[in-house]
């Protein structure tokens, strides 16, 4: 026996751990997603002052899946409350996962640095969800559609008073101080809206329920994955087409430069282009026909909601093809996958506590490589994967995701609780209630 037998036994053992109760390629989606945001943080700037072509292909993409993928968590971690009927039990547990996000989402937001924490307005998204757990999927798509119609004129027009691109942008205890605005900033003016991102996890919650349908017949797990993919690709292939029509030859940019002319054509097709911090720019319509990242603008939505589907369809083509010897060997990617929240969280905690360094000394020589680097960013991605070897090889899941799971417990037992209450007060006096409660398995 050689002295590496043991550890690789171990790992064969944590992955089949892993696999008898996890989709795989939800997994590695969810590490693309990480790989994706760390590369908008980390590698964000060129010696000539250009974006990356890779972080700026990413900008809101990363983002926008891992919203689709809190959709697919959710519909996979309330499945089995909602099929047995313990509907109330399944609505205090999403809300206690939401709790769980809030509280770190604040307590990161208080730690300095240059990333801008999504955890709070993720939490909102959460608990925003809960009246749709129950709504069929025929139902909720059309929702989803609809909403993204209807919210990003609302939300131009709501934060057309703005004098800043945003108002809050990491959530913290601090921002306490104003509750309104702290809420105000969560739900429509901050850098990740709610109403924005409630159509990511819309669409997630009806995929997470199609995965579900077929999860037990790897072939028709494949079948869903190439069809999302494709469809994905075709939304974002359209929505750029329409995008383009209304701004070149419909004439949108001309309008927008007449309104804006103190910047130009250029300015104004450059700006039109940009990413922003969570809305439109202010002013006319016309800006509704942006596709730039994090808009919210229609076209913005649908975009990244196609290249999300892509993603997440071909993870779970991949996942559902592979066999035990190539799951094993990508055992550290789904393992750091299936930690997302830790690995984000050392990921802001690295970036802000290096950020913190580099700001004592002065920058001579044009940005240093641990603020902004291609380095940087890989240097991320293998802390990410060595915290995946880690829990791969301990069988464990992430220590953040395993704090959630317990607070979603605890408000879940709430909620039977509840229920229960209510249906004895509900009861007829003198009545005898049948046998004993079921109990969560």
């Amino acid at each position: 026996m050689t002295s590496s037998e043991p550890v690789e036994d171990h790992a064969r053992r944590g992955a089949r751990r892993a696999g008898a109760s996890r989709i795989v390629g939800i997994d590695y989606a969810r590490f693309l997603a990480l790989a994706g945001m760390m590369a908008t943080h980390l590698w964000t700037w060129q010696a000539d002052g250009g974006t990356p072509a890779l972080s700026a292909a990413l900008q809101g993409k990363a983002a926008a899946l891992f919203a689709v993928l809190a959709g697919v968590g959710i519909a996979l971690s309330t499945r089995r409350p909602i099929a047995e009927g313990r509907v109330a039990s399944a609505r205090w547990a999403v809300f206690g996962r939401g709790l769980a996000l809030l509280v770190l989402g604040l307590t990161l937001g208080l730690f300095p640095g240059s990333i801008l924490v999504i955890l709070a307005y993720y939490a909102l998204t959460f608990w925003a969800m809960i009246p749709f757990l129950r709504v069929p999927s025929r139902v909720l798509l059309p929702i989803a559609a609809g909403w993204a119609l209807v919210w990003p004129p609302l939300l131009q027009l709501w934060r057309a008073e703005l004098v800043v691109p945003y108002e809050v942008g990491s959530a913290s205890w601090l921002d306490l101080e104003d509750p309104l605005r702290l809420v105000r900033s969560l739900l429509v003016t901050g850098v990740y809206p709610v109403g924005t991102w409630l159509v990511y996890t819309m669409v997630g919650l009806v995929v997470g329920r199609a995965v579900l349908a077929v999860v037990a017949e790897p072939a028709r797990l494949r079948v869903l994955g190439i069809r999302l993919a494709a469809i994905g690709a075709g939304i974002a292939a359209v929505a750029v087409s329409l995008s383009w029509v209304l701004a070149v030859p419909l004439g949108g940019l001309d309008r927008l430069a007449e309104d804006r002319a103190d910047l130009g054509r250029p300015g104004v097709a450059e700006l039109f282009l940009a990413e922003q911090f969570g809305g439109p720019p202010a002013g006319s319509p016309w800006w509704l026909a942006s596709p730039a990242p994090h808009t919210g603008t229609t076209f913005d939505l649908a975009i990244t909601c196609g290249t999300s589907l892509l993603a997440l369809g071909l993870c779970l083509a991949i996942g559902a093809s592979l066999g035990p010897r190539a799951r094993l060997a990508l055992a550290p990617l789904g393992a750091a996958g299936g930690a997302p929240l830790t690995v984000y969280t050392a990921h802001v905690l690295a970036a802000g506590l290096v950020d913190a360094l580099a700001s004592l000394e002065p920058w001579d020589d044009g940005i240093p490589w641990q603020v902004s680097s291609l380095q940087l960013w890989l240097l991320h991605v293998a802390g990410a994967l060595l915290i995946g070897l880690v829990l791969a090889l301990l069988s464990r899941r992430g220590p953040l995701e395993a704090v959630v799971a317990w607070v979603a417990r605890r408000f879940a037992r709430l909620g039977r609780r509840t229920a229960d209450a209510a249906d004895a007060s509900s009861s007829p006096p003198g009545d005898v209630q049948p046998g004993p409660r079921r109990l969560d398995g």
